[in-house]
């Protein structure tokens, strides 16, 4: 469950905590809280059982007072039960609040949610061993900021603390500092000789760190990535000659042909148009060898060169 989640319902001090089934140490943490700030006697209840007034109340063998022998204190006991019952009724859903439906005390409420979601105790061991190996094993990623690296490791803690292993705020001094990567180990080295580790509160280290952070991501060097995306450009963009040479007059033969074609054909109508003029007015002459070589200018765009040519009723040639 997101942290957003909890904010609406920590919004009141007369609200417990909400629980739906999941993430049960964070919640069994913000319950605990919540229950012994109510009354000084509501936690006594959750661990001990509902108060029932006896006749000699440090005698647990005693006789049970009649109700209407209660005094004024009893009474006020009385009623922590049904309260503490009814704070865990309200911050169950309704999944939850069905698992537990058959529970006559606070008590039996709050041990069988423990023992469904924590396991029992064969199963609390083993889930203690594989968070020792995860705190053991914690490193900081690739990327990750203090913050980030800050708040995975709490959640490892929590979640150790509330199966009972409780680790010292040294220990996790010392963790955090092993758990940074290679840049940071000058730091490292500068807090471990300027600093008492044995008496170096953790939100001060993180502080450091912090600050730290900064400074690295100003001297940070621009990406490798971007250096390397340029230089493929760079190599893309480096096409050798001769290949290209040889596709440019390949694709110029190509629309060489064609334009000679296309000429022919024009020039073929001309003389036809010619021979009929001719027909029709018998004194006119032209001089055809004004017309024999036709010379035309071609641009070919894949090659970015203007070629001329040479065009003969017979066969265009190049002209170089």
């Amino acid at each position: 469950m997101s942290k957003a989640k909890y904010i609406v319902e920590g919004g009141s001090s007369n609200r417990p905590p909400f629980f739906d089934g999941s993430d049960y140490y964070f919640w069994k943490n913000k319950m605990q809280l919540f229950l012994k700030s109510q009354d000084t006697g509501m936690w006594r209840i959750i661990t001990d059982g509902d108060f029932t007034p006896r006749v000699d109340q440090d005698d647990s063998n005693s006789a049970l007072k009649k109700e209407a022998d209660w005094t004024a204190e009893d009474k006020a006991k009385v009623l922590l039960n049904s309260k503490a019952q009814l704070f865990l009724s309200c911050a169950l859903s309704r999944e939850e609040s069905e698992r537990v439906d058959e529970c006559t005390t606070a008590k039996e409420v709050w041990d069988t949610l423990q023992t469904h979601h924590e396991g029992t105790s064969h199963v609390k061991e083993t889930r203690i061993d594989i968070g020792i190996r995860k705190f053991e094993l914690f490193e900081m990623q690739e990327g990750e900021t203090i913050d980030e690296m800050y708040s995975r490791f709490t959640t490892i803690v929590n979640e150790m603390r509330s199966l009972g292993k409780a680790y010292t705020v040294q220990e996790r001094v010392r963790k955090i500092m092993r758990c940074l990567p290679i840049i940071w180990r000058p730091m490292v080295t500068a807090i471990s000789q300027a600093k008492n580790l044995e008496s170096l509160p953790l939100e001060e280290l993180i502080g450091t760190l912090r600050a730290h952070e900064i400074v690295l991501q100003e001297d940070k060097p621009v990406k490798k990535g971007k250096a390397i995306a340029l230089k493929v450009s760079q190599e893309k963009i480096t096409v050798p000659v001769e290949e290209e040479s040889e596709e440019n007059e390949q694709g110029d033969a190509d629309e060489i042909a064609l334009l000679t074609r296309r000429i022919q054909r024009m020039m073929r109508r001309r003389d036809q148009m010619k021979k009929g003029f001719q027909s029709k007015n018998p004194k006119t002459e032209i001089d055809k060898s004004q017309h024999t070589h036709h010379y035309f200018t071609f641009f070919s765009p894949s090659s970015q060169v203007r070629k001329l040519f040479l065009f003969s009723p017979s066969f265009p040639q190049k002209l170089d």
